[in-house]
């Protein structure tokens, strides 16, 4: 089909990557506010801050499970949204605030995992897609945190995440065709001579999910614990947060064009000196974090495609979840400021575990167009 519909496509899929932005900003302004205004003291705060990020990505692979069982994508993108916006007006009704905390927790968590489904599906056994669908979640936060610190209204942020939500409800899920010319699996058949579905993986990619898994969660703890003093300023705040995203959007597809392993290990390698900077220097934390980022997609990418096809919600929730089990010691106050040999004792042994899990796995064809028969199949994972 014409390039108008691979402009649709993406054009939907960025809509995904803003709602992102919005949900996660709308769950951040409601805790930041509700604690700067004395509804939370601050104990109730912390607490209430540990119980959100439980549901909203511990529960992630039970709501994928669901989503997957259900054959709903974008119908869970929209729920988790709607969620999420009734939470904020919820939150300011008199003792109701930890009601409040749970609707946005699942919400957060039923939308994100909409989102991984949809944007997984969109080009299977690409990293691009989810890796701009997921890019903006970071800015999203900061903008929330930042505008509950200051006590700004929040209903600019529900009215933004309701407008994307209708925008969402009436799209049809993105869809991309791959090229015929597809690099060779390890077994040496192109994509297009793959079996349509996966069964189980052999214990050879139970293995590679482990360590893939296991990586995501190094890359958690060392992204929440690296001590950055100087992000205290806010431009410098506004620049790492830009680098975070750019490295997030960059990844899936710098990844997909030169190859998933060349790209993340020779990321997570490249990002060791800078980040052991990064406490001193903000131009070598801003582009560790962008380089150490670019990882992100590739392994939730690889994820998916080795599990079986129809659970990539799943799929999607064991990434949030790894992410929250390396978030753990900082949520609760355990961590402690990473020295340069600590830094290298977590990331060398990571790139290593990267370089085995990937070994063999490259993306498919490469994006062209989408098909009339992809855009029918929607309807049935929607």
């Amino acid at each position: 089909m014409s390039g108008r519909n691979v402009a649709a496509s993406w054009g939907v899929l960025c809509t995904y990557a803003l709602a992102h932005a919005a949900v996660d900003a709308c769950c951040a302004v409601m805790l930041w506010s509700a604690y700067q205004d004395g509804r939370l003291t601050a104990g109730a705060a912390w607490s209430a801050f540990l119980f959100y990020n439980l549901l909203a990505f511990a529960m992630q692979p039970l709501v994928g499970l669901a989503a997957d069982r259900l054959r709903i994508g974008r119908g869970a993108a929209v729920t988790g949204a709607l969620l999420t916006a009734a939470a904020l007006p919820l939150a300011l009704v008199p003792g109701v605030i930890a009601a409040a905390v749970v609707v946005a927790g699942l919400g957060n968590a039923v939308f994100h995992v909409g989102g991984g489904i949809v944007s997984l599906r969109a080009a299977p056994g690409r990293a691009a897609p989810v890796g701009v669908f997921v890019a903006p979640g970071a800015a999203g936060l900061a903008a929330g945190i930042l505008a509950g610190k200051a006590g700004a209204p929040a209903w600019p942020f529900v009215a933004a995440l309701l407008a994307l939500t209708v925008v969402l409800a009436v799209s049809r899920a993105p869809r991309f065709e791959m090229v015929r010319q597809a690099p060779l699996d390890e077994a040496g058949d192109s994509d297009v001579r793959r079996p349509p579905l996966r069964t189980a993986p052999a214990a050879g990619g139970m293995v590679a999910v482990a360590l893939l898994l296991a990586v995501i969660g190094v890359r958690s703890y060392v992204g929440l614990t690296l001590a950055l003093p100087w992000k205290s300023d806010l431009w410098l705040l506004v620049a790492l947060t830009t680098g975070v995203v750019a490295g997030k959007a960059l990844g899936g597809l710098l990844g997909d064009h030169f190859g998933w392993r060349p790209v993340a290990v020779t990321a997570l390698l490249f990002s060791l000196p800078l980040l052991a900077l990064a406490g001193a220097s903000p131009r070598a934390g801003i582009a560790g974090l962008l380089v150490f980022n670019l990882t992100m997609p590739v392994t939730l990418a690889a994820v998916a495609a080795i599990l079986p096809r129809g659970r990539e919600g799943f799929a999607f929730g064991l990434t949030c979840l790894a992410l929250f089990v390396g978030a753990a010691p900082a949520l609760t106050g355990w961590a402690r400021p990473l020295s340069p040999a600590v830094l290298a004792a977590l990331l060398i042994p990571a790139a290593a575990a990267l370089w085995f899990a990937l070994r063999g796995r490259r993306p498919r064809g490469a994006l062209e167009r989408t098909t009339a028969a992809g855009t029918a199949a929607e309807g049935s994972f929607s």
